[in-house]
């Protein structure tokens, strides 16, 4: 196309949460143009567990409008009020919780010793128990409209759900595998090319190929920064295990001896995975380790992935949305996350400017994507660094050789002052929220990292007043799978927090959608348009 044309037609190439997320995203913002989703049904869908970030409830129902009935009905999620790690310390049964809720983690840490006391939902954690509560003869009474909180989905159900909104809301699918692309005069994409020779032309491209990136590095040629000197491991299994009727509301997070291995709750079953590196243990060993640890492990399915991203989010006319882009380790369950960012953050750029894109906003959008995951990049490497769980090979070289890619100056703060959440203004870059002053106290406390002192400003009789409230509320509050049949029971409690224009999600996606706003004000003067 023209650098004066505005873009009319979008080709979403590849499915799965990626795909389907940015062609939501896409249609909600940009109604008037067509929008196709390129994918292979000869592709199976992997029936994997998925984590999620806080931020991916109000995505989906004030962002993409979805029915939380709905939602639910189908996809049959479970809550997650945080992460568990069984991480840090010596001893095997230290854990610490990293909820989605925000507290004291300098009095907890000063006055308990450990910060698991830090937040209500930190204490809802620990007693495997959620945001419902019935006192005594009333009725149960939901904390859901006050509390942030995410969900565990099984990617099956999700994609069937999605697949399904996408055809009701006028996302034309067209059932094809792309093995080539080719480009015009100028250097563009001109058209993505099937198996059968079938030419699929669009004024603007998504890469939604994953691992593979056949757009945005394969024909446009965006280098792959490495995040490999921060980030050891490239291999992950997976599989399933039944369990004794708990539904956990975290995420849970527990060291393994060349990795981690992460536990997603479902209702009637627990999804598993071991992150582990090829270079200090085999694909059989490892395996050998997982089922030891998981004796009721099945089947299990291997992966191997490369730790990183690419120097662009846009080149030309493509941006890459999901593996195509980057990739991390799932330690704090960012794929989704990245996946609604970039979609969001893409869709209002073209919408803001009427469907064309200038070569300052590409600029502005690529180094805000591009400073988020290098920000969470250092965020998840303190998880290496400072784990002295265990004496393996693995984990010695993960403390002397882990690059904290520009954490370090976080963490020697803490060392000298104790919780950046005092010391320290909001840390997130890009707009990450979920990842900031507290998210770097509670791993840093957590793993035991010294420090000269906690940095507590409430007195112990303040605190202690405060986490007694936590107690009494986590003596009445109820199971998830209790809590899930009340919900369910009581439609109108469940959608409370989804329509509700003053509970935690939409405060958390009004800040999200400001973040979006205020980096796209940036790329507002001097524009040329370049697609």
């Amino acid at each position: 196309m023209h650098e004066t044309e505005t873009i009319s037609s979008i080709g979403v190439v590849g499915g799965g949460s990626a795909g389907y997320l940015a062609a939501l995203t896409l249609r909600a913002h940009l109604p008037n143009v067509q929008i196709s989703l390129l994918e292979s049904s000869s592709i199976p869908v992997i029936g994997v567990g998925e984590a999620t970030t806080s931020e991916f409830p109000p995505f989906l129902f004030k962002t993409l409008k979805f029915d939380i009935e709905d939602f639910f009905r189908k996809v049959q999620p479970t809550y997650k009020l945080g992460i568990r790690f069984n991480w840090g310390g010596t001893e095997e049964d230290h854990y610490f919780n990293y909820p989605f809720d925000t507290g004291t983690t300098a009095e907890s840490q000063e006055y308990d010793g450990h910060i698991r006391r830090c937040t209500l939902q930190s204490v809802l954690m620990s007693e495997h128990r959620h945001l419902v509560v019935k006192t005594g003869s009333q009725p149960p009474f939901s904390l859901e409209s006050l509390y942030p909180y995410g969900y565990h989905i099984d990617n099956k159900r999700f994609l069937a759900y999605l697949r399904e909104t996408a055809l009701s809301r006028d996302i034309t699918h067209v059932d094809c595998t792309i093995e080539s692309v080719e480009l015009d005069s100028d250097g563009l994409i001109e058209s993505a090319v099937d198996t059968d020779g079938k030419r699929h032309q669009f004024d603007f491209y998504i890469d939604c190929t994953g691992f593979k990136s056949l757009l945005l590095e394969k024909t446009m040629n965006s280098p792959f920064r490495s995040y490999g000197s921060s980030l050891l491991t490239d291999s992950a299994l997976f599989g399933t295990a039944a369990h004794d009727g708990t539904i956990k509301p975290y995420t849970r997070a527990q060291t393994m001896d060349n990795g981690w291995a992460w536990t997603i709750p479902m209702r009637d079953e627990d999804h598993l995975g071991y992150v582990f590196s090829s270079e200090f243990v085999s694909d059989e060993d490892a395996e050998a380790e997982f089922r030891r640890v998981y004796p009721g492990l099945g089947p299990v399915r291997k992966v191997r992935f490369r730790s990183g991203r690419h120097q662009e989010f846009i080149k030309g006319n493509v941006a890459a949305i999901g593996n195509s882009y980057g990739f991390v380790e799932p330690l704090e369950s960012t794929g989704l996350f990245v996946i609604c960012r970039q979609s969001l953050l893409l869709s209002m750029a073209l919408a803001e400017s009427g469907g064309r894109l200038s070569a300052k906003t590409a600029r502005v959008v690529n180094e805000a994507i591009g400073d988020a995951w290098d920000y969470i990049r250092g965020f998840l490497a303190i998880h290496y660094r400072f784990n002295t769980r265990r004496d393996t090979e693995f984990w010695k070289a993960c403390r002397s050789r882990t690059d904290l890619a520009g954490a370090e100056h976080l963490v020697e703060r803490f060392r000298e002052l104790g919780a950046l959440s005092y010391s320290t203004a909001d840390l997130s870059v890009g707009g990450t929220i979920n990842f900031g002053s507290f998210g770097h106290d509670v791993l840093l406390f957590g793993q035991q990292v010294p420090h000269a002192v906690t940095g507590a400003r409430e007195t112990r009789e303040a605190y202690e007043r405060r986490a007694a409230t936590y107690d009494q509320l986590v003596r009445d509050a109820l199971s998830q799978a209790d809590a899930i049949r009340f919900l369910e029971a009581h439609p109108a409690v469940l959608r409370e927090p989804a329509v509700s224009g003053s509970s935690w999600m939409a405060k958390f996606m009004g800040a999200v959608t400001e973040v979006c706003n205020d980096t796209l004000r940036n790329a507002h003067a001097e524009d040329v348009v370049v697609i």
